[in-house]
């Protein structure tokens, strides 16, 4: 009977069976059986007796009579020629009751066990067959599977998973050959794992582009870690050439630094992303440890590499900067020496300003800005991009207006008056009036996309999009055309937004669904509630807009179920303040930046 290839036999430590009281009471019989089996009484009746030297005082035997005071004198021990057996009864007799008792214990305890031993194999037995024959079924259905299907689930489980192709390879014959035959598979090498599996993975991804994970986990002795990337990056000097993607990203600050050796022997021809990160306090700003490489897309984790000066970065069209704190020069100085920049995501990007106001730089490819929990009100202002068509905006620091009732401080009506050519723009964690907000979709008078998400925006922050001009009162250039605020508007998003009712959404709908084409002004025609309290989406409404737009998707809130449960847990918690109940707070969950 053939078994599944990851089964084994070895028996699982710790509480492994389910007969814990038949094995208890078997461990209880052979402990018995072990006391009556204990040799040191019979080694004490049987000592006198087979000692070396008897000092009784007796004589040979010889062929004296079998008279009772001989007997009584006599030592078989002696009696060499013709041993006699008339005494050996006595010390016999003392030994042969305990050896019965402890067969007829021993055959109790074998006829016991070898029963049970049988009921457990036949179990087990059957069991092992149940999981053979489901095992067959599947493998027996992933044969019959289109190879297609089966292989972009192959490829969907290795993404989540780079090491499960090597389980995969070993269920069967048709599974090994496909992963075999994909070699894609086998195109990530990562330095934490064992050497040979990276031998394994160069040879079975032939000539495919390679995506090298440079990464040696903390937890190692620093001269260990120094060691095994040492060992990957040797086992790598034959394949530079094939090298598509680095993903360099340590802990400590002279491990990257050891990584970047790597970079500098050339032949990365293939080369087109490269990613540094470093976790270590302190690392911030590092300039010169880079040369010169033809790359597309750059990501920087903790650390900010520039060399402006040397124009090595002037390919690059895909830069990402996370967790970095470094003063607003050294940021203006990377950015300078990427001139072709297309795509840029600034995430917990804390700059530190120094001095007078810095120039703006012109970034006339950027076509996509995402900034995420930024100082966005400093980087913004230095960013001269005249063809920016996507905006991602979320929780930007700073974004505090010190008096509610103005627009001054906030951030989005700036970016809104410096970009007014945006197509698409995503807004999250952006508490704003609703001068901000009327300031900000009449500047925008291109754009097409709109989503919004934890900004606990209300009916009258959407008032400009209806063709209400009432809040614009206070808002500079006072606007003479009704609906000049974002004409090209088709869709509209809203995410985890507690305060906003369908009638406001209905009432733009309407609206613009009413005027002619020949206004230019576009009308609705997709419209998404996600996350948004179910008591003000209105079905009446629902259904109204549903007739004049293309799709309307609601994936809901009931909030009085939510209210119920934030209460049960705050009185759990404290009863003191189970009294005080705050407003809902705002989601800042990351936002999809569409590329």
């Amino acid at each position: 009977m053939s078994t599944p290839p990851w089964f084994s036999e070895d028996l699982p430590k710790g509480n492994w069976h389910a007969d814990v009281d038949f094995l208890e009471q078997a461990y209880e019989d052979l402990e018995d059986l072990a006391g009556i089996l204990h040799p040191d009484p019979l080694l004490d009746a049987l000592e006198p007796v087979v000692k070396d030297k008897c000092d009784c005082g007796s004589v040979d035997g010889g062929d004296q009579s079998d008279s009772e005071e001989v007997e009584d004198a006599y030592c078989p021990r002696r009696s060499s020629s013709q041993p006699d057996f008339n005494r050996t009864f006595l010390v016999l007799e003392q030994v042969l009751p305990r050896l019965r008792f402890a067969a007829q214990k021993l055959d109790t305890v074998i006829s016991k066990l070898a029963k049970r031993a049988q009921e457990s194999r036949d179990r087990w037995q059957h069991r092992m067959q149940a999981e053979i024959n489901q095992y067959s079924q599947t493998a027996l259905r992933l044969e019959r599977m289109p190879l297609e299907v089966l292989s972009s689930i192959i490829t969907i489980a290795s993404q989540k998973d780079r090491h499960i192709i090597f389980t995969i390879s070993r269920v069967n014959s048709t599974l090994r050959r496909l992963v075999l035959s994909m070699p894609l598979l086998w195109a990530n090498l990562d330095a934490a794992e064992p050497v040979a599996n990276s031998k394994i993975r160069i040879q079975r991804s032939r000539d495919v582009p390679l995506t090298i994970h440079m990464s040696i986990p903390p937890n190692r002795p620093e001269k260990e870690g120094e060691a095994k990337l040492s060992k990957f990056k040797k086992l790598l000097e034959s394949e530079r050439h094939r090298v598509q993607k680095i993903f360099i990203e340590h802990f400590y600050r002279n491990w990257m630094l050891r990584a970047l050796n790597f970079l500098r022997n050339g032949g990365l021809n293939r080369l087109q992303t490269l990613h540094l990160g470093c976790t270590e306090e302190g690392s911030g700003y590092l300039a010169g440890y880079l040369v010169p490489i033809q790359i597309q897309e750059f990501r920087q984790s903790g650390v900010l590499f520039s060399r402006p000066e040397d124009k090595i970065f002037s390919n690059i069209v895909r830069l990402s900067l996370t967790e970095i704190n470094v003063p607003l020069l050294k940021l203006k100085d990377t950015l300078l020496g990427m001139p072709a920049l297309e795509v840029v995501v600034l995430d917990g990007v804390l700059v530190r300003p120094q001095g007078a106001p810095l120039d703006p730089i012109v970034l006339a490819h950027l076509r996509y800005l995402v900034v995420k929990k930024s100082k966005a009100d400093l980087i913004t202002p230095i960013l001269d991009t005249p063809n920016l068509i996507s905006l991602q905006l979320e929780c930007p620091v700073g974004n505090s207006p010190s008096d509610p009732d103005t627009a001054e401080e906030a951030i989005l009506p700036a970016i809104a008056r410096r970009n007014t050519q945006l197509r698409r723009l995503h807004v999250v964690g952006c508490y704003m009036t609703a001068e901000a907000w009327t300031e900000t979709f009449y500047s925008l008078a291109e754009l097409e996309y709109l989503r919004v998400k934890g900004c606990d925006i209300e009916g009258d922050h959407l008032a400009a999009l209806s063709g209400s001009n009432s809040e614009t009162g206070d808002v500079e250039n006072e606007h003479s055309t009704q609906f000049s605020a974002c004409q090209r508007l088709e869709e509209l998003v809203f995410e985890n937004e507690m305060s906003i009712d369908s009638g406001t959404v209905r009432d733009i709908v309407e609206v613009r669904s009413a005027l002619p084409e020949s206004e230019g002004i576009k009308r609705v025609k997709w419209i998404t509630f996600r996350g948004c309290d179910a008591d003000l989406i209105k079905d009446e409404d629902v259904r109204a807009m549903a007739q004049l737009t293309k799709g309307i998707a609601c994936d809901l809130l009931d909030r009085k179920d939510a209210w119920t449960e934030d209460l049960e847990e705050s009185s759990a918690e404290s009863d003191d303040d189970s009294s005080s109940l705050d407003g809902e707070s705002s989601s800042s969950s990351e936002g999809d930046s569409h590329e």
